[in-house]
């Protein structure tokens, strides 16, 4: 069942990671983006918990899904970067003004790839 569970979240994921690289263009506000990235990075996650067997909380807190990884025994430091787009799944969304990170948003959606792939490889 969390297989079947966990694949579904990475068909939504890469759903929203083509959103975020239709919002590249510099024209696009960056917290538009950020979301959008922030929902792929957060859906991903929760699929590898399913993967392990945790069932992911109802949360938009990405430090809080790698702790539950880590407490699963994945080696997080790598992914403790992700938790900046945190940010982008509250206040991002309801700041009129919110302020620009400046990240590199091409970067940033090829890790969002990798990181899928990554986790679709651990479901086989």
């Amino acid at each position: 069942m969390s297989s079947l569970e966990a694949e579904r979240l990475l068909r939504i994921a890469r759903r929203d990671l083509r959103m975020a690289g239709r919002l590249l263009d510099p024209e696009v506000e960056e917290a538009s983006w950020g979301w959008a990235l922030q929902q792929t990075l957060e859906k991903t996650l929760k699929a590898w918990l399913r993967h392990l067997g945790v069932k992911p909380p109802h949360s938009h807190d990405i430090a809080r899904l790698l702790v539950l990884l880590e407490q699963a025994g994945v080696e997080v430091n790598q992914l403790l970067p992700l938790r900046a787009f945190t940010t982008f799944a509250v206040q991002g969304r309801y700041d009129d003004e919110p302020e620009e990170l400046g990240l590199d948003r091409t970067a940033w959606c090829l890790r969002a790839e990798a990181l899928i792939e990554h986790v679709q490889g651990l479901l086989g």
